[in-house]
């Protein structure tokens, strides 16, 4: 029979909190991407606005006090000091100032073209870049521009950053629109865009921190962490207490010990499980000493009955031959049922460790063997004569005696029934397999309830009275032991005995 998938409470629990904090980060990565406008006007975006202003004022400052040879060490200075590429270009597309880089269409695109032009004179170049074109025509500077510096009234007039996304590397493009530049000794100003260039831009510090965020969230792990563990933990212990008092109600062990003190609805299921188990315990009891009593009450009546049916098949007239003895059949299948009764009602009331001794699997095999072995049965041995087992000898024998008698019964015929015995750990399996039909998989523990027998076995020539294999649990049970049957593939029974190793 597979064995279920168990999958612990606590980490389903552990799963449903990651995935929690997985689709929490999910919606974050997807908000964003949102706040990522073309023009960079979300509110996440405002420490990053304000930061490109500050530079892109710095630069200004510095590029108008700097010969125009020069330029491109200025943006590779503020390109170092901000971890990030800075280059100038005219707002016509050519490049002014930086490591000569082409402009991506997608960037192209987005300059601001919109009137007049100025630059300098013609063959005034700077280092790495292309000679400009042809000066326009000359351009007056807006009131307020000239000799103005940094935030003055002339950065002012410097356009909104926007954002472009190329197709290639790099792939993040801020651009600013430059005010006018006044060049010293010209009396043109120029009109540019300065851009800001990065391969990411979340991951860029410059164009947004990701520091406060993460320490943010992990500050709001920690917080829930320290929220849920204890409550998990709480939770699952409780849990597992009653988890244990149950499986020992469920082997027959009444006196559990799950005592919570827990005033919700897991308290009240663990004072259901004691009222359950103190429940179980009267009826248990009760039906043992009726077993016991009736039993052994019914004895001295059936033992007169059947020496009257003596008397009588000595004394019947010709032809009711057949009818006593059936009669004498009938009173000794009631002999057969009081004395399974009886055992059944004195192995369950036997739960005493104390008195278990180390016994030999192969020398109470064999006594098995030798009480239930019939004609034509093919019963074979297969135990290490140094196996041994902490059991009541009596007990261990009997179980043994009716898993061996059932499998002759019902598959005696379909090949050899063999017993075997293999050291697990500190415990002791021993198996007796055989390869009749089986028994169907929603019934296999079913078999071992009192008087519980399968519809296929409800008939004279099998017999029984549904009480050998609970007879089995009782006595495996009482030497604090389990028992459990398997199927075998193709077919077939096994019978497993587990109990403790004699060290």
């Amino acid at each position: 029979m597979a064995r279920e998938v168990y999958l612990p409470l606590w980490i389903r629990i552990l799963l449903v909190a990651t995935l929690n904090v997985a689709l929490l980060g999910g919606v974050f990565a997807v908000f964003l991407r949102l706040q990522l406008k073309p023009d960079l006007e979300s509110f996440l975006m405002a420490q990053s606005r304000e930061r490109i202003g500050t530079v892109t004022s710095r630069i200004v400052s510095d590029l108008e006090s700097t010969d125009m040879t020069q330029w491109s060490n200025v943006l590779k200075r503020y390109s170092a000091e901000q971890g990030i590429t800075i280059l100038l270009y005219r707002n016509t597309g050519e490049q002014l100032a930086g490591a000569l880089t082409p402009l991506p269409p997608e960037v192209d695109v987005r300059l601001p073209r919109g009137g007049p032009s100025n630059g300098p004179p013609r063959g005034t170049g700077f280092q790495g870049a292309p000679p400009p074109p042809p000066p326009p025509p000359p351009f007056e500077r807006p009131p307020g521009i000239a000799g103005e510096r940094g935030g003055g009234p002339g950065f002012n007039n410097a356009g909104a950053p926007f954002l472009a996304v190329a197709s290639t590397a790099p792939k993040y493009w801020v651009g600013v629109r430059m005010p006018f530049i006044s060049i010293p000794g010209q009396e043109q100003s120029l009109r540019s865009v300065l851009m800001f260039i990065s391969p990411g831009f979340f991951t860029n510090p410059f164009f947004f921190d990701l520091r406060p965020w993460l320490a943010m969230g992990g500050v709001a792990l920690l917080i829930t962490a320290i929220c849920w563990l204890p409550l998990m933990r709480n939770v699952t212990h409780s849990i597992a207490a009653m988890k244990k008092a149950t499986a020992r109600i469920a082997e027959g062990h009444f006196d559990v010990e799950s005592r919570e003190t827990r005033r919700d609805e897991l308290g009240l299921l663990d004072r259901s499980i004691n009222q359950m188990a103190d429940r179980l315990q009267t009826l248990t009891e009760g039906r043992k000493r009726f077993l016991g009593d009736a039993a052994h009450e019914l004895r001295s009546p059936i033992a007169r009955m059947q020496l009257a049916a003596e008397i009588l098949e000595r004394h019947s007239a010709p032809g009711t031959e057949k009818y006593v003895a059936s009669l004498k059949e009938d009173l000794s299948m009631m002999t057969q049922l009081t004395d399974e009764l009886l055992a059944f009602a004195r192995a369950e009331g036997t739960f005493q460790p104390a008195q278990l001794t180390p016994v030999n699997v192969a020398d109470a095999a064999s006594m098995a063997i030798r009480r239930e072995s019939t004609a034509g049965a093919d019963v074979r041995l297969k135990v290490d004569s140094t196996i041994a087992v902490l059991a009541i000898p009596d007990y261990f024998v009997r179980a043994l005696s009716n898993i061996l008698r059932n499998a002759i019964r019902y598959a005696g015929d379909r090949g050899p029934i063999e017993i075997t015995a293999s050291r697990k750990n500190q415990d002791v399996e021993v198996r007796v397999v055989d390869s009749g039909p089986g028994i169907p998989e929603e019934e296999l523990d079913k078999v071992f309830t009192p008087f519980y027998r399968l519809d296929d076995a409800r008939d004279r020539r099998t017999g029984g009275a549904g009480l050998g294999l609970a007879i089995v649990r009782t006595c495996i049970g009482a030497c604090g032991g389990v028992v459990e049957c398997r199927n075998r593939r193709p077919s077939g029974l096994q019978v497993v005995i587990r109990l403790k190793a004699a060290s």
